[in-house]
């Protein structure tokens, strides 16, 4: 494969796809999901990746040199992979690989104690799918395997959704460890692979803040993490979601922990619920927004979810005390930190207030971003402080 000078300089610079428009010359005739050699205009290699000409992203990047591509391979990016979670404590749920930014493109591995639940995104992994559960079983030794390679992406490259038992046993609920709570939770019917891992230290800034006696609102809360963080620190707590399932667990998982009379939960709408809280007059001390990505693409931004993150935003700061804190996150990729801002301030224009910044976060160590590959950055959060206008 040759590549146009544009694309020779971001490939040299790590960035690790390149588009239909950027290829030069497709040598020969290989399959799609193939290994090909990729080349600049003069001919001097830059390195191999998967080629899929169906897909809208043709050629993903695997490797920077000639080395061999083969199971040995794989099991080095793996066990690097690994090597870079040593750090990570206080919970026995970890993601293991993050696609791209672990050198791994089209690959997740999620941990959940003795069991892995893996997500294959192109059609070049798909390809490897013996290969990666033998690995995970040789190195990582867990009870099962599940696979949740239910995901969007999956159709561009020409592949059907899959979901399902890979190998061994995968107990249903499984259970997550963190920081002395303890969480069940589904990978076979939960969100995502099963729980929101990428939040993990938003929990323990939100635990770290929280006084006994604070309430707090979780709002699109899944099975209450937020919520059980802050009412093992005392706080009380309403969890919104629209999942009649997730809420279940919320009230199992409070009940398990010993915090149930500090829990309550709320089956609906996120807007609505909030709406409903207004008028019964209710306020909190903490506002939980993390909603799920209602943006693939800039445009759906500029259509519509730009309102409802404003209006969302306004309801929060509503719900607020003066004095109170919003957890403000956005987990797709084209919502941008200044869109969170933005939303932000046209929200507290709105409401009458002023904001605070205290803190903006990303995503933790376990879901790594790499500064030449911006779409690794996925999840940003803004926390902010409301104070009234005579302040």
């Amino acid at each position: 494969m040759i590549l146009k000078p544009h694309a020779e300089r971001k490939l040299r610079n790590f960035y690790p796809w390149a588009f239909h428009d950027e290829i030069a010359d497709v040598q020969g005739d290989p399959e799609p999901g193939a290994i090909v050699l990729v080349r600049d205009s003069s001919g001097a290699l830059i390195g191999q990746g998967f080629y899929n000409p169906r897909a809208s992203i043709p050629l993903r990047m695997l490797s920077r040199g000639e080395e061999r591509i083969d199971a040995a391979w794989l099991r080095r990016r793996l066990m690097e992979a690994a090597a870079r979670r040593r750090e990570i404590q206080g919970t026995n749920a970890v993601r293991l690989v993050h696609g791209e930014a672990d050198g791994l493109p089209g690959l997740i591995v999620d941990r959940y104690g003795e069991v892995l639940v893996a997500q294959i995104r192109n059609l070049g992994m798909e390809r490897w799918r013996e290969s990666i559960l033998e690995a995970l079983r040789a190195l990582f030794a867990p009870r099962g395997i599940y696979e949740r390679s239910d995901v969007e992406a999956r159709e561009d490259e020409g592949l059907e959704p899959y979901t399902g038992l890979l190998w061994g046993e995968v107990p249903d609920p499984v259970e997550v460890i963190e920081d002395g709570l303890v969480f069940e939770t589904s990978v076979v019917r939960g969100q995502k692979t099963g729980f929101y891992l990428d939040q993990r230290d938003n929990r323990r800034r939100l635990r770290g803040w929280v006084r006994p006696g604070d309430r707090v609102l979780d709002v699109y809360g899944y099975i209450g993490p937020f919520a059980l963080h802050a009412a093992a620190a005392g706080a009380t707590a309403v969890v919104i979601d629209k999942d009649p399932w997730a809420l279940g667990q919320v009230e199992r998982n409070a009940l398990r922990n010993g915090l149930a009379d500090r829990i309550s939960v709320r089956l609906g709408d996120a807007l609505e619920m909030m709406e409903t809280l207004l008028v019964e007059d209710r306020r909190f001390d903490w506002v939980v927004l993390d909603p799920p990505a209602m943006a693939k693409r800039r445009i759906e931004w500029e259509r519509g979810v730009r309102r409802r993150f404003v209006e969302m935003a306004r309801l929060a700061l509503r719900l607020l005390r003066d004095g109170g804190g919003l957890f403000f996150s956005s987990c797709a990729y084209p919502i941008r930190l200044e869109d969170l801002i933005e939303a932000a301030r046209l929200a507290a224009s709105d409401v009458g207030c002023r904001l605070v910044v205290r803190d903006v976060t990303y995503q933790p160590s376990d879901h790594p971003w790499v500064l030449q590959i911006p779409e690794t950055l996925y999840l940003k959060t803004l926390i902010v402080e409301k104070q009234s206008a005579g302040d």
